[in-house]
């Protein structure tokens, strides 16, 4: 039994009313008793000899109306209005090539259902002529429906909805995954259903070689003769919050019992009788399914002209699985209820011309961001719900306010900007939407927690803190891979020299490189020292003093200017060649099997210039910015490792110079070093070369993956052209609408899954890869989509027939 869910319908376009190049033309007018008042938004139906209605027509905002009549003959015409019994109109002769103009006068006569009880028996048979109390209710309810389906010649109505598909846990308590997509269009009508004779034959529950298909029906299936024939009626007896409505409750014939349909209670208001909700669940689902409350709601909604609309509806369906993965036997018994599917829309708005004729108003969400500590500050705050795309930022302030909201309980991730930039996890908690102004508080980490994140163990444990900041040139753009160093006076001393004393101490430095935001941090400062950091760059350099105080860490924002009195002259490797004078060198020290080694002391020794001290970071590196090229001596200590020298000589430009100790030998140079600069080809460029020409059928870059920051990589795959994503039992796979396994076959065709350019099908495997199975979204560089053969590029062609079902090709950071 499959557990992928699909609902049949679309967004509707205008409904437009084609009549043959035959059809006759009845225009008119409905007016009240003084013959001067205009009837808005009532429907005139035309009847032919034999009781049929051919045409139906909504007045219009004049109360005019046009009937185009299929064949000319004799016809007789009714008004209907809820609420009113229908008035008799005129019987017209409809003669070819002829234009006929009426007038009708409403009899305005009202119809009570206040005195109404529900005493009658079941009926099978619904129709003007029953006599019975549930075809007066059924047939009020008929005029709503009927008027859903009409539209004026005058202006049209836009409507704006929404569409969306939710995933909920088993509980149905919390949103877990949530897709909304937008549509405006000229119409009333929100959703359009499979055809009546369609859901009579096969029923409102399909399997298929997807998954498994619910049904929903609108209001041209309830007005069907098929639904009449298919369902009994009864009236139904409110209760609670329903106490001033009655029902017409629906139940499958006793011929189509065993059948998956539908059954439930269209409710009508007793004082107005307009139609207000269809309630309704699915017959003859498993016993697992039962907690899932299966079926749907549909809301009925009369506008202030006199239109009616759709104004919301929804469906809920189980998800399934084996509750034994090792059975073999897939029977009701062995189920059990996964999470709840919803699917649904809501109309936010109706306009007609530059007129508001309806505004929804939704749940939303306010929340407070509070910070425990002054520096860490809550303006800028960013609003994630997890599995949606809703996204709101926050205000100077921390107030952050998201509506309209799709009603139900999320878990809301909030971060800052300041967290992003220390890899910090957002703060998470469950909050449920409101109608009413309750504002929900969150509260961020503490400068503390802020800074065991961003920095090593060792480094909180010495009481030493962090500097961060960004490196921006004149014209305020990032500095790339700039180098930043931050030093210090340490090892204070005394030394006697003949009849004076003199203070001798040495300096620290430890350094790092900008990333390509300009942004850079340091951990390892200590507290209460003057600091110097600087940056140097092609653009030019910059010296701040810095100082921490009582705080674990504080920001220093530099901008280098080629004025800088001090490192004028200093020049890095992204100058052309030829034109480099100095030297960068970025010390890296490993032990003998890779591992970086922080808190390597490296004393490094420059023809021509004093000796500098500098400390590896928690990265093992050390940078050393302002070298004479030549020849450098580098002496390492580290605790634990046997301390030693060794000598490099380094050109123009920036140096990577490796270094390994060891816990028996003398420090080493690696085998592996980059001298000059000098960049080896990556190996995301074959990736990044397709995605700028544009050759995949889809390509998702990492930005992308992180704006949307789904929570399994699939996700990003959904709503794809030529590919479903289909949530099997077991798995979830990507199947081709586009091909099959092979021309032979109606088998479904999956496509090839690729990680880092091996191949994850297995050879003879045509049941598809596990989407499941792949990395977690942080730990993708991209995705690209290759949807058919002619597209898949040579050096990744597929295996065996499933070739020509397309690749999905996963590039890892």
């Amino acid at each position: 039994m499959h557990t992928g869910r699909q609902i049949r319908m679309a967004a509707a376009a205008l409904l437009i009313v084609t009549g043959s190049l035959r059809a006759q033309l009845v225009t008119g007018a409905v007016v009240l008793r003084d013959s001067i008042t205009p009837v808005p938004s009532v429907i005139v139906v035309a009847i032919d000899a034999r009781g049929n209605t051919v045409s139906r027509a909504l007045t219009s905002r004049q109360g005019q109306f046009t009937l185009r009549i299929p064949e000319f003959g004799r016809y007789q015409l009714d008004v209907l209005r809820i609420g009113f019994r229908p008035t008799r109109g005129p019987t017209i002769n409809v003669i070819a090539g002829t234009v006929e103009s009426v007038r009708i006068v409403f009899a305005a006569e009202p119809i009570s259902l206040m005195a109404m009880t529900v005493r009658e028996r079941e009926t099978c048979r619904v129709s003007s002529d029953t006599g019975l109390a549930v075809a007066r209710v059924w047939e009020e309810a008929r005029k709503a429906m009927l008027a859903t389906q009409l539209s004026t010649d005058g202006a049209p109505l836009f409507a704006e909805w929404i569409e969306y598909d939710r995933t909920l846990d088993s509980t149905s308590r919390l949103v877990r995954k949530q897709s909304v997509r937008t549509s405006r269009n000229p119409t009333t009508h929100a959703f359009r259903s499979v055809p009546a004779d369609v859901l009579h034959d096969k029923g409102y529950v399909v399997q298929d070689t997807i998954g498994v298909n619910y049904y929903v029906p609108d209001a041209e299936v309830l007005l069907s003769n098929a639904f009449v024939a298919g369902h009994c009626f009864r009236l139904v007896e409110p209760s609670g919050e329903r106490a001033a409505q009655i029902g017409v409750g629906f139940v499958p014939t006793r011929d189509r019992r065993d059948m998956r349909e539908i059954q439930g209670t269209l409710w009508v208001d007793r004082a107005s009788a307009e139609l207000r909700t269809l309630e309704f669940s699915y017959t003859n689902m498993p016993d697992a399914a039962e907690p899932a409350h299966t079926g749907g709601i549909v809301q009925f909604l009369r506008l202030g002209d006199g239109n009616w609309l759709v104004s919301k509806w929804s469906v809920r369906m189980p998800r399934l699985a084996q509750k034994y993965r090792t059975s073999t036997i897939m029977s009701a018994s062995s189920l059990v209820l996964r999470a709840v599917q919803v699917a649904g829309g809501e109309v936010n708005r109706v306009t007609r011309k530059d007129s508001l004729v309806y505004q929804a108003i939704g749940p939303a969400m306010s929340i407070q961001v509070l910070a425990p500590d002054t520096i860490m500050h809550v303006a800028g705050a960013m609003l994630s719900l997890e599995g949606t795309d809703y996204l709101a930022t926050g205000n100077a302030s921390g107030r952050i306010f998201l509506s309209p909201v799709l009603d139900g309980r999320y878990k809301v991730s909030v971060r800052t900007p300041f967290m992003d930039s220390l890899g910090m996890p957002p703060v998470e908690r469950e909050i449920q939407t409101r109608m009413d102004a309750h504002v929900d508080t969150l509260v961020l980490p503490s400068a503390r927690d802020a800074l065991v994140v961003a920095c090593p163990k060792e480094s909180i444990e010495s009481f030493e803190g962090m500097l961060h900041g960004t490196a921006r040139d004149g014209g305020a753009r990032p500095l790339k891979q700039a180098a930043v160093t931050a030093t210090w006076k340490t090892n204070f001393s005394i030394v006697a020299t003949g009849n004076s004393d003199h203070v001798s101490y040495g300096e620290k430095t430890i350094g790092t490189l900008t990333d390509n935001s300009g942004y850079w941090r340091l951990c390892g400062i200590p507290a209460s020292i003057p600091i110097s950091v600087s940056v140097v760059s092609d653009s030019g350099s910059d010296v701040i003093e810095a100082r921490l105080s009582d705080r674990p860490f504080d920001v220093v924002d530099l901008v280098a200017h080629t004025s800088s009195a001090a490192l004028r002259d200093i020049e890095l490797a992204v100058k052309p060649a030829g034109a480099r004078t100095r030297a960068l060198v970025e010390l890296a020290v490993t032990d003998v099997r890779g591992v970086p080694l922080a808190g390597a002391i490296l004393e490094v020794q420059i023809p021509g210039s004093p000796t500098r001290t500098m400390v590896t970071g928690f990265s093992g590196r050390a940078l050393v910015p302002d070298v004479a090229p030549g020849t450098l001596t580098v002496q390492a200590r580290h605790l634990g490792f046997t301390p030693g020298r060794v000598s490099v000589t380094v050109e123009a430009g920036r140096n990577t110079v490796p270094i390994m100790m060891s816990t028996a030998s003398t420090p080493m140079l690696d085998t592996m070093r980059v001298v000059g600069g000098r960049n080896g080809r990556g190996r995301f460029d074959d990736f990044e070369t397709r995605r700028l020409n544009h050759q995949a059928t889809l390509s998702i870059s990492r930005e992308e993956i992180v704006k949307r920051n789904p929570t399994e990589i699939w996700q990003m795959l959904t709503n794809m052209s030529g590919v479903t994503i289909a949530d099997k039992p077991d798995k979830v796979v990507a199947v081709s609408r586009r091909a099959l396994q092979n021309r032979f076959s109606n088998e479904p065709c999956f496509l090839l899954v690729m990680v880092d350019g091996v191949m994850q099908n297995k050879v003879g495997d045509e049941l598809g890869v596990d989407l499941r199975s792949l990395p977690r979204p942080d730990e993708i560089h991209g995705i690209e989509v290759f949807n058919g053969p002619a597209a898949i590029p040579v050096q990744y062609g597929g295996i065996g027939t499933n070739k020509w079902c397309g690749l999905i090709a996963v590039w890892t950071r």
